[in-house]
């Protein structure tokens, strides 16, 4: 657009200032929200980039980065015993003494897994047999594996249990062979002995009398059968929906367990817990599949913690997961005695003997159960089972799965060695199963996390930096324009017409001192006839008549121009006016004048 005037310059600067305002303040605005919405609307824009990339990472795909680590893991993982020494047995079984336990422990084994035999079949699924040992580690523990306590005589105790309504000579049987081999309810055995079993003289004699099918082994220990042990598994890899990583789908061969008392209880829920899926939230309930359990043991969300520096989750084992009936009607299904003490789960149905399982000191469990012993003190930081995890790519950077293993120890009439002993549930060892990520596979971890978090960083300064970059460049492009449309007040800058008798017009326009000529072409008689066209064409652009009348001395016509060649869109409207002969109506050509 160009300026003819003072007063024509004056309202185009006004009209850039008004626009320039408004831009300025759309800018403000996006700029202000994009300040204060800009971390969720990049995170939501980044949302599906990140999720894709940590599902690559994490799926069990022999070509994700977390697949080696997990088919021969590295990562050091503990396992801690505690025993309880009985120092008062001799008062226990003639007196019916609470029994005076001591702590000792921790004495710990360095555990190792390998999984091979691996096939991927259809549905995302993946088998593999998995071996596990362990390997005791001095320098992390208090003493030695041939350190000895008083602890329960599991083989008596279980066969006691289960003569309880056996007749009179099966029960004087047993009771005549425990005094041969001067068995009493409490013995004294070394760590190894303890935990891996020992050659029992006792069984060996009971096993040759009852025969090898009533009881297939005289060896004798708490976990005898899990150092060296083979376990077979079909899991989900997680490839078509990360949610179901690692997920069990057979343990062992079974689909679903065998000895609960319902279908839920049997059902094999979750994970063996080595590897959590992505996306965790709080509202998940994770389950881990443990097999001194015997079921799938919930964890629910407890905390957000800050550890190495990240933003973390803590979960635990509820308080339910020991529960009875009474305490928790949905545990109905791990109850199959008559009565279940709360705070203990029996897992008879599912080992040799009438083990029970509880949280460490009993935690968790009924009062009266706590008051049966001294030297039992429950603590909720020492004995809560718990698992920190980035809940983005669902690593656990730490975990805690605390146990104890109890043996139910009852008087039986006819069994000598029993008379006198309270009835009840006898610990035997807490254990501690303990997984910390390293710290330089912790660092490993929070860099990825950081340069995600930086990329989410990079696009929402980007976003800033595009709109100052615009707000300067619109700054840039107003002040040019301004200073174009008024920096030559003096300059010629106006349109003049002149009409020839045959009929053509030419207007010469003259734009910042250069003059340009435009021909337009009327026909004499339009003009005499007041017929003149609304649109008329012309070599270089087009003269839209806006306004024509007929005078008595002339003919008047009111043009608007559109000159394309101008740097706007608007029109400069020119008046201007030609004589006409009142007697033949042709033109008569006269000074230049402009109207």
């Amino acid at each position: 657009m160009t300026c003819r005037s003072r007063s024509t310059c004056a309202t185009c600067c006004l009209a850039y200032a008004m626009c320039f305002m408004v831009t300025l303040s759309i800018i403000i605005i996006v700029s202000i929200m994009g300040a204060i919405k800009g971390p969720s609307a990049v995170n939501e824009m980044v949302e599906d980039k990140i999720s894709t990339v940590i599902d690559e990472m994490m799926v069990l795909e022999p070509s994700s980065e977390i697949f080696q680590s997990w088919l021969d893991p590295q990562i050091p993982i503990y396992q801690k015993f505690y025993f309880f020494d009985v120092q008062n047995a001799d008062d226990v079984l003639n007196a019916g003494a609470k029994p005076r336990l001591v702590e000792i422990g921790p004495y710990t084994y360095r555990v190792s897994i390998s999984r091979y035999n691996l096939t991927f079949g259809d549905n995302d699924t993946l088998s593999f047999k998995q071996k596990t040992w362990m390997e005791f580690v001095p320098e992390l523990s208090v003493g030695y594996e041939n350190d000895s306590f008083t602890t329960v005589n599991i083989p008596l105790a279980a066969s006691v249990s289960v003569l309880k309504y056996a007749d009179w000579f099966s029960k004087m049987s047993v009771s005549a062979v425990a005094s041969i081999h001067g068995h009493q309810m409490f013995i004294k055995l070394s760590v190894g002995e303890i935990l891996w079993g020992y050659e029992d003289p006792f069984m060996k004699q009971l096993q040759d009398l009852a025969g090898k099918e009533a009881i297939p082994s005289y060896v004798v220990g708490i976990l005898p059968h899990v150092n060296g042990s083979v376990i077979s598994s079909v899991i989900n890899t997680g490839a078509s929906n990360i949610t179901e990583l690692n997920k069990l789908i057979e343990w062992n061969g079974m689909t679903e367990l065998d000895w609960w008392g319902s279908k839920e209880a049997n059902m094999i829920n979750g994970s063996d817990g080595s590897i959590l899926h992505p996306e965790m939230t709080a509202e998940e309930t994770i389950y881990v599949y443990d097999q001194i359990h015997c079921r799938s043991v919930p964890y629910i969300y407890k905390d957000d913690i800050t550890f190495y520096d990240v933003p973390m989750m803590k979960f635990h084992i509820p308080w339910y997961t020991y529960a009875n009936a009474s305490s928790y009607p949905s545990n109905d299904g791990f109850c199959l005695q008559d009565s279940c003490p709360d705070g203990i789960l029996n897992v008879t149905s599912c080992m040799d003997a009438n083990f029970g399982i509880s949280a460490p000191h009993f935690l968790y469990a009924s009062p009266d159960i706590i008051d049966s012993f001294d030297g039992i003190e429950p603590n909720e930081t020492k004995h809560q089972s718990y698992m920190v995890v980035e809940p983005v790519t669902g690593v656990s950077y730490t975990q805690r799965r605390r146990l104890q293993m109890n043996l139910y120890m009852e008087s039986v009439d006819g069994i000598m060695q029993s008379e006198g002993i309270r009835s009840m549930y006898y610990p035997l060892t807490w254990i501690e199963m303990g997984v910390d990520l390293p710290e330089s596979l912790s660092y490993g971890l929070q860099n990825q996390m950081s340069a995600v978090e930086g990329y989410d960083d990079m696009v929402f300064y980007a976003f800033i930096a595009t709109a100052i970059f615009c707000f300067l460049l619109f700054i840039l492009t107003a002040i040019c324009v301004i200073l174009q449309c008024c920096k030559k007040q003096g300059v010629r800058d106006d349109s003049y017409v002149t009409m020839k008798k045959d009929g053509s017009i030419t207007t010469k326009t003259y734009t910042d001192g250069i003059p340009t000529d435009i021909y337009v072409n009327i026909p004499n008689e339009d003009i005499g006839n007041n017929n003149v066209t609304d649109e008329q064409k012309c070599e270089h652009k087009c003269d839209i008549i806006t306004e024509s009348t007929v005078l008595s001395n002339g003919h008047t016509h009111k043009y608007q121009t559109d000159d394309e060649s101008s740097s706007d869109d608007e029109h400069d409207e020119v008046l201007w006016k030609v004589q006409i002969s009142e007697t033949n109506g042709n033109v008569i050509s006269g000074p230049e004048t402009q109207v």
